[in-house]
């Protein structure tokens, strides 16, 4: 039997808010059968056939004052008003000041990937090394969500002050990546299971066993932690065998022992979480200092310029330029120079890669209608065009541009782009990234690239370089050359890692 989310005869309670939160207005009548239906696909009854539950809890809360019953209907006899989060942080402040604000930070000396509180847990929880290492795993994922959470805002915020409609917001990548990589976890914690609720501890532990046993060592060239993971899940059986049913225990309490019991429960399960964004957001030297202490870990550890690239490829030049620069002494002035050469490389190339990638997209998706229906193997979806209304003729303008620009401001030359765009989604992958999608099934990539970039620049009318072959050969040898470079770094990595 998978896991059920109500908590036994009082743990209704905890789900309070979600409950109300079925009434949009306080006017509104619901039948019994909308509320059931509600509360199973809340998960506070888990299954429609326990619809005593449901009545047993419509019931308190019409004791409670909290609903009125008309007949075969019920309304709110409050507002439905927000949670008021504000309000419970200062509540918590005031009762316990800073005893039971736990603080948060994932990140490095000088960087944060985002912080946040815990009202509600002891500051002190750190003590219990268990504890600590389960909250580096949690906190971590749930910084990393937080940031997809994040992009996602600030593409729709986007959107909106363009005067899009939200449908046509662009999807973050950082969204994207913490989408799949939650899969598994969502299916087997929340959709597995004869109740459909989620896999037992149990099972999971099972289902992960096999997993990790079916585990590649690596994907691409990138290596697969596969024993760090068989460690963990290892540790983490050996700490279930020795964990304790907490909420059971509080559902036993409050079920013996009244509404006395009940009141000092609500006061052990009120906490809040809080999480924002780092300092990066106010603080314009933010990214100086993260870059700095990356580079300057990496060098102290003795790892190759592959790995300072990969640090690197995401800030902008002269945040770069002034880093290197600070760090000179260490490097040495050839190293520093071979970097600053590596970086304004990949820099081009993204450029190059980008307006490759848009004019394949505009010649695969030109004269179709704005909204194009595909079926896949779950659902129907649909596949916005963005070059609806806009003539060819102003696309490849408007790519030429890009070009011209990236000449202009970075002086970057068509010798650069062309070299450097297999640099240009390194070192996630060792080719640029338009192949991901219109690379297929072809044996020579280098040739691939080669006729690709001739076509795109023909198209928008830049003139092609006399040596455009020996230029993506050459870019080629060196994405490859870094690569193996930082196969070496990463072995040192893993090898310093599992000695941990």
């Amino acid at each position: 039997m998978g896991k059920s989310i109500n908590r036994g005869r009082y743990g209704w309670r905890f789900y309070l808010n979600k409950i109300l939160g079925i009434w949009r207005e306080k006017g509104e009548s619901l039948t019994f059968s909308e509320i059931h239906k509600e509360f199973v696909k809340l998960g506070i009854v888990s299954n429609e056939k326990y619809k005593a539950s449901t009545h047993r809890i419509l019931k308190r809360l019409v004791e409670e004052g909290y609903l009125e019953r008309n007949r075969e209907k019920y309304k709110l006899k409050v507002s439905p008003k927000p949670f008021d989060i504000i309000g419970k942080i200062s509540e918590v402040r005031e009762k316990y000041g800073d005893e039971l604000i736990y603080e948060w930070r994932v990140g490095g000396r000088f960087w944060a990937l985002a912080e946040g509180m815990i009202l509600g847990m002891p500051k002190e929880v750190e003590e219990n090394s268990v504890y600590k290492f389960i909250l580096n795993v949690l906190l971590i994922r749930l910084a990393q969500i937080f940031e997809a959470l994040e992009s996602l805002a600030v593409a729709a915020k986007l959107a909106k002050r363009r005067g899009k409609n939200i449908v046509d917001a662009p999807i973050p990548k950082t969204a994207m990546r913490e989408f799949i990589l939650n899969i598994i976890p969502y299916i087997l914690g929340d959709r597995s299971g004869i109740d459909g609720d989620g896999l037992t501890t149990e099972e999971l532990i099972e289902t992960y066993k096999l997993l990790t046993d079916s585990l590649p060592k690596e994907i691409n060239g990138q290596p697969v932690m596969k024993d760090l993971i068989k460690n963990y899940l290892r540790f983490g059986m050996e700490l279930y065998r020795k964990s304790a049913n907490i909420m059971r225990e509080l559902d036993e309490a409050m079920f013996l022992g009244g509404k006395e019991a009940e009141e000092k429960i609500n006061e052990l399960v009120k906490i809040v979480l809080v999480a924002y964004p780092s300092e990066r957001v106010i603080d314009k030297q933010y990214d100086e200092r993260e870059l700095y202490e990356l580079l300057k870990h990496s060098i102290v550890k003795g790892y190759t310029d592959a790995l300072h690239l990969a640090h690197m490829r995401i800030y902008e030049e002269e945040v770069v330029f002034r880093v290197l620069n600070y760090l000179e002494p260490m490097l040495g002035k050839e190293r520093a120079r071979v970097l600053k050469k590596l970086y304004r490389l990949a820099r081009a190339g993204m450029i190059l890669d980008s307006v490759v990638a848009e004019y394949l997209d505009f010649k695969e998706l030109k004269g179709k209608p704005k909204y194009i229906p595909f079926k896949d193997a779950l659902d129907k979806g649909i596949l916005i065009n963005p070059f609806v209304g806009k003539s060819e003729e102003k696309v490849i303008e408007g790519l030429k541009r890009r070009i011209d620009e990236a000449k202009r401001k970075y002086n970057y030359t068509i010798e650069d782009m062309v070299k450097g765009i297999w640099l240009s989604d390194w070192s996630l992958n060792v080719a640029p990234r338009f192949t991901q999608l219109y690379y297929s099934g072809v044996k020579d990539i280098v040739n691939f690239v080669e006729e690709t970039i001739k076509e795109t620049l023909e198209a928008l009318g830049v003139k092609i370089p006399n040596n455009l072959s020996y230029l993506v050969k050459e870019g080629y040898d060196l994405v490859k050359n870094l690569d193996a470079q930082l196969e070496k770094d990463t072995e040192v990595f893993l090898k310093n890692l599992r000695s941990k």
